[in-house]
């Protein structure tokens, strides 16, 4: 988790050197919206401990929520862009068949998006319109909050944050109102390994005690649909 952070930090403070050129428009604002994860995962775990070939069926369901978030960047020209983001949603998350003794454990939990990506502004022969795609990569914290974790914790499941390199890719519009005011609007989907939030591969069953695992394979599909607003500069 350390070393990721530090790699995020380190990427975002030198991205806008890589493209650095004089005389370009910055762009910095915020959006809000709606954050959708791709439903629920069954995750058939092994159980270490007991009868050759025993296994659970953990499942692993996100809700939708709200998020919002800031992001500041940089006009490369005329048809290039490049931006830092970052964005908070609220998804709660919840566990079923967890062990034998827990059937669905909901808990607290949200998600933060880092990312820094490139855009493609497709010419379209309108001044104020702009469509564009755009991709990138960053790092998602997956943050199960603090009372859900003590809740969990007395139950007998110790639970952490996860951290996941995440690549997104989307497109979406901006519409200029003036020449310092931008209105946007855009879909991403932030596509990621499945976080463990501290759970082993596979459950254990020790002295009796049932320890929960969690076989995870797949990716996630974290999609954002986003409306916002941003102002332009020169210089800094």
């Amino acid at each position: 988790m350390f070393r990721l952070s530090i790699t995020l930090v380190f990427t975002f403070a030198c991205a806008p050197l890589i493209f650095a050129q004089e005389d370009h428009q910055y762009e910095g604002g915020g959006f809000v919206g709606g954050s959708l994860l791709a439903g629920g995962f069954q995750f058939p775990t092994a159980v270490s401990g007991s009868e050759p070939g025993t296994s659970r069926t953990v499942g692993v369901h996100y809700a939708s929520g709200y998020h919002i978030g800031a992001r500041i960047g940089e006009n490369l020209g005329d048809f290039w862009a490049a931006d830092l983001e970052y964005s908070f949603a609220n998804q709660p998350l919840r566990f079923t068949n967890l062990s034998p003794n827990i059937q669905s454990l909901s808990l607290g939990h949200s998600i933060h998006h880092f990312s820094y990506s490139v855009s493609y502004l497709a010419p379209v022969g309108l001044d104020r319109f702009r469509p564009y795609g755009k991709i990138g990569f960053g790092g998602t914290l997956f943050d199960i909050h603090g009372t859900s974790k003590d809740e969990a914790l007395g139950l007998g499941v110790k639970l952490r944050d996860s951290w996941k390199f995440t690549l997104n890719w989307g497109g979406g519009f901006k519409y200029l109102v003036d020449d310092q005011t931008v209105l946007t609007f855009d879909v991403k989907d932030f596509v990621s390994g499945i976080p463990s939030y501290g759970l082993p591969f596979s459950a254990q069953l020790v002295n009796g005690q049932y320890q929960p695992g969690l076989s995870r394979t797949g990716r996630l599909h974290n999609v954002q649909l986003n409306v916002g607003v941003a102002f332009r500069w020169n210089e800094w």
